[in-house]
């Protein structure tokens, strides 16, 4: 290990090397077209945060920052209680520097973050094939529940000529018989009861009438990220937060559901497509099944060819999007967490024993969205 290296919190005035580093590292950041710069977004996302954390961690060698380790602090509703958890996000490491320590030094610094933001649970999806293998060599359980990653192609020979598989021709006669299973099931399965006449707006940001809404989705469900005024204006209403289009069904003033949805222009030769979030009162699928159908209307108009949407497997809403012609990716995504506390830890257990409904994970609580189709293997 290279003695010489030095670990600290982020400082004001450490920004602008931070993201020259995500930029270098990851050939673009953060991979999605913004209203604003890369740096507006940084500091959004790390500094303007709902918990003002400023949770980034840096290595620096002869006082150059060449590496960075990012945690975003999320309320999380585990169990009955809205618990600190910390979502690992952004770590990079220059080329010139891989392979001496710098990623383990900054992970010194973490007990300190726990310590200092009340952590209970740590948690992050990783695709990086050495690091699931760490994570499983370390014993970090996988998330209770499967994620899926629920998907709509309207042309797969268009999708393929635009991202091209190694063979390609067992993809396309996979996804067909797929979706030709999924069109006879949903023949024999019980339709929704269809929201009829619900009106779809669009708007600019949440009022407060989404506290209210927030209480009653909130008692349904045992794992969830807390999604109150303040979260929810922060994630999808600020311009420097990615331009998300936000729409929502209310009746009689009462909020019944929201969707957001995002289509990634990073690529222009072919957009991608996510119904990034995705809720509804309890027991109304119909109003989901509206926010859906107004959803598919939106990218076919913007004439996107795949949507993407990530769901707890066996959750109500995955017969929502199957019946609306979405299918599963067969994408594995690998969400480790590590409890704190013994509190956290039999929380997170206890999830184990409960169905798929009383638990809800979407792309934004995972945070990052793929240029194109995702490979977590």
């Amino acid at each position: 290990m290279d003695k010489g290296f030095d670990v600290r919190f982020y400082q004001q005035g450490d920004d602008e090397d931070v993201v020259h580093l995500l930029d270098l590292v990851f050939d673009g950041w953060p991979k999605l077209d913004l209203i604003g710069s890369p740096l507006e977004h940084w500091r959004w996302k790390y500094i303007d945060n709902p918990q003002k954390s400023k949770s980034v961690r840096v290595a620096l060698s002869n006082n150059r920052i060449i590496g960075c380790a990012g945690n975003i602090i999320l309320k999380i509703k585990i169990g009955d209680r809205a618990l600190n958890c910390a979502q690992g996000v952004d770590f990079a490491v220059h080329p010139d520097f891989r392979g001496r320590g710098a990623i383990t030094k900054m992970g010194e610094l973490f007990e300190e973050l726990i310590t200092r933001h009340n952590v209970a649970v740590n948690y992050g999806i990783k695709s990086n094939p050495i690091l699931i293998a760490r994570d499983l060599r370390r014993g970090h359980p996988h998330f209770p529940h499967t994620i899926v990653n629920l998907v709509r192609i309207k042309d797969i020979e268009t999708h393929l000529k635009a991202i091209p598989i190694q063979k390609a021709w067992l993809i396309k006669l996979g996804y067909r018989i797929t979706k030709y299973i999924n069109k006879i099931m949903n023949a024999f399965s019980r339709p929704l009861s269809k929201g009829e006449g619900l009106p779809v707006h669009e708007i600019t940001h949440f009022d407060n009438e989404v506290e209210t809404f927030w209480k009653k989705v909130s008692s349904n469900y045992r794992f969830i990220v807390e999604r109150n005024l303040e979260y929810l204006n922060w994630r999808y209403c600020d311009p420097r937060a990615g331009g998300f289009v936000v729409r929502q069904v209310r009746e009689n003033g009462e909020i019944l559901g929201y969707g957001v949805l995002k289509i990634n222009r990073y690529l222009a030769s072919y957009l991608v497509g996510y119904i990034v979030d995705l809720l509804a009162i309890p027991d109304r699928l119909d109003v989901a099944d509206t926010l859906v159908e107004d959803a598919i209307k939106y990218f076919d108009d913007s004439d996107v060819n795949i949507v993407n949407y990530l769901v707890v497997k066996n959750h109500p809403y995955e017969s929502v999007l199957r019946a609306r012609g979405f299918l599963d990716s067969r994408v594995k995504f690998h969400l480790f967490y590590v409890p704190t506390t013994s509190e956290a830890n039999n929380e997170m257990r206890n999830l184990e024993k409960l169905p798929a409904s009383k638990v809800f994970y979407s792309w934004r609580d995972h945070d990052s969205l793929p240029v194109s189709m995702p490979s977590y293997r």
